[in-house]
């Protein structure tokens, strides 16, 4: 099981209303359970003569997609980290914030200049990391954050509207 980037995408789809939304994509590989990537497109509508839209995006961990992540990449203008908050997951956590950071700057990127979000899913399991430990370990520059149960809708609208605030300010004169 992995952390709930889907699920995330599909909560996010449920929940928005369907003049806003293209439809979801998810494209599976043939061979087996991992994911090849899944996408969802939603407009925000017009401001002035721009057509505001968020392309969300879903990151291919498996390391046979490199190319494939290279492309997502191009243009991206913010990202969503989720992390899988059970302790069984919390050095796949870790390993998996580095290893994005990593390709983000390998594709020429300023992190820590990128609006960024990181979401804490799976709030609803037993055996979870406590809050404040995960902030300290996989947040620790502050930026925003928030709990999840993405099988529920909880937290991934709070999610996406943190980012989605983040990326207009960043792109507002």
């Amino acid at each position: 099981r992995g952390s709930g980037k889907t699920e995330n995408l599909r909560s996010v789809f449920r929940s928005t209303s369907a003049e806003i939304k293209s439809g979801l994509l998810e494209l599976e590989e043939n061979t087996g359970p991992t994911k090849f990537f899944d996408f969802l497109p939603i407009s925000l509508g017009y401001v002035k003569d721009f057509h505001l839209k968020l392309h969300l995006f879903t990151l291919p961990t498996n390391s046979l997609y490199e190319s494939v992540r290279s492309v997502i990449l191009k243009g991206v203008d913010g990202f969503i980290y989720v992390a899988d908050a059970r302790v069984e997951a919390m050095a796949d956590n870790v390993d998996g914030l580095a290893a994005t950071r990593r390709m983000l700057t390998e594709e020429g990127y300023n992190v820590a200049e990128m609006p960024r979000v990181i979401q804490y899913n799976k709030f609803d399991l037993q055996d979870i990391v406590p809050y404040d430990v995960l902030r300290q370990e996989l947040n620790p520059g502050g930026v925003p954050d928030h709990k999840a149960v993405a099988t529920q809708g909880l937290g991934t609208m709070e999610t996406l509207q943190s980012m989605a605030k983040l990326v207009l300010k960043k792109i507002s004169p």
